[in-house]
C-alpha cells in the first residue's frame, strides 16, 4: 500500500451531502482522522486475513489529513511520512482536485456523510488501491486557521534537507518543532478538547504537567531523527537542546491549568531558540 495512497488517479468519495465551494468552513476543511480501510474486491486467491491485518497495521500507524481554507492541505502518516499541497473543489460536477507540491495533479468525486454518533465520515473508494478508506472528522478548523499546528508553515521542521545543516538552521528546525508544540497546546484549549494528543508531533520534547523536559536521544522515535539529514544532525539538535534545559528557567507563576502551563513554557522556549539561537555543544565542536 503506498504512502501517497490519496495522490491515486481515480478515486470516489460517497457521501450523503455535497460539499460547498462558496463555504469551505462547512465542508472538508478540518482535520481528519483514518478509522478503517478495507479491500474492494477480494481476489480469489488472497489471504483474506493477512490483507486485513496488513490494513489494520496501516490504521494503526495513523493517518491525518488537514484541509485549510485558503485551498492548502497538509498529510501526516504514523511512520513519518508528510505531504503538503493544494486543494480545490468544484460544486458544478463536484470534482476535489489535489495538487501535491512537485506531484501531478489528481482528481477525485467528494462529498460527506453523517458516521455513527453523528461523526462526519469521508470514505475514499480507490480503485487504483482496490481500498476503501474511512475517515472520521477529527476536529474543525480553527478561527485563525493558519495557526493550526498542522498547517503547512508550522511543519517546515519536518522537510528532510538535502544537505548536512549548519548550526543556525538546525536551530531553526528545532524551534519550528517547539512552536509546533505550542500550537498543539493553543488548538487544543481553544477547542475545548479533554484530551491532548501528541501522536503525530513526537520528538524529544517530554510533557510535564506544569513542565517541559528531555527525552533520551535513544528512546526518540525515528520519525523526528528521519526530518534530519541524517542521526548526526539530529544527535547535534538533541545536545543543543539538552544543554539549553541545563541553563534555561521559568519563573512565571502557575495557573493550575496544565495546558495553559505548557503553553506559556513552550512560548519562552521558542522564544529563546528564535531570538537568541543556540550555541553548539563542545563536544560537537
Amino acid at each position: 500500500m503506498r504512502a501517497n495512497f490519496l495522490l491515486a488517479i481515480t478515486l470516489m468519495v460517497t457521501t450523503g451531502c455535497r460539499l460547498n465551494k462558496a463555504d469551505r468552513s462547512t465542508g472538508i476543511s478540518g482535520t481528519w482522522r483514518i478509522q478503517h480501510i478495507e479491500t474492494l474486491y477480494q481476489q480469489p486467491t488472497a489471504d483474506a486475513f493477512a490483507n486485513e491485518a496488513m490494513m489494520n497495521k496501516a490504521v494503526q500507524d495513523g493517518i491525518l489529513i488537514n484541509f485549510f481554507e485558503d485551498g492548502s492541505y497538509t498529510t501526516l502518516m504514523g511512520s513519518g511520512s508528510f505531504e503538503m499541497g493544494l486543494w480545490k473543489f468544484s460544486s458544478k460536477d463536484s470534482l476535489l482536485e489535489l495538487m501535491p507540491a512537485g506531484l501531478p495533479k489528481h482528481t477525485a468525486i467528494a462529498s460527506m456523510h453523517a458516521g455513527n454518533n453523528s461523526r462526519e465520515t469521508l470514505m475514499i473508494s480507490d480503485k487504483q488501491e482496490n481500498r476503501k478508506f474511512i475517515f472520521n472528522k477529527e476536529s474543525e478548523s480553527l478561527k485563525q486557521y493558519k495557526d493550526d499546528p498542522f498547517y503547512t508553515a508550522n511543519n517546515t521542521w519536518r522537510m528532510k534537507p538535502d544537505t548536512s545543516e549548519t548550526d543556525a538552521a538546525l536551530n531553526n528546525r528545532l524551534a519550528g518543532y517547539f512552536k509546533h508544540l505550542a500550537l498543539v497546546l493553543r488548538a487544543a484549549k481553544e477547542r475545548k478538547q479533554s484530551v491532548v494528543s501528541f501522536e503525530f508531533s513526537q520528538g524529544p520534547a517530554k510533557i510535564y504537567s506544569g513542565g517541559i523536559g528531555i527525552l533520551p536521544f535513544t528512546i526518540i522515535p525515528a520519525v523526528w531523527k528521519n526530518s534530519f539529514y541524517n542521526e548526526t544532525d539530529a544527535a547535534k539538535a538533541w545536545t543543543n537542546y539538552s544543554t539549553y534545559l541545563e541553563k534555561s528557567h521559568y519563573r512565571g507563576a502557575s495557573t493550575g491549568e496544565w495546558i495553559e502551563d505548557d503553553y506559556k513554557i513552550l512560548l519562552s522556549i521558542y522564544a529563546d531558540l528564535h531570538q537568541s539561537p543556540l550555541k553548539p555543544s563542545p563536544k560537537n565542536n
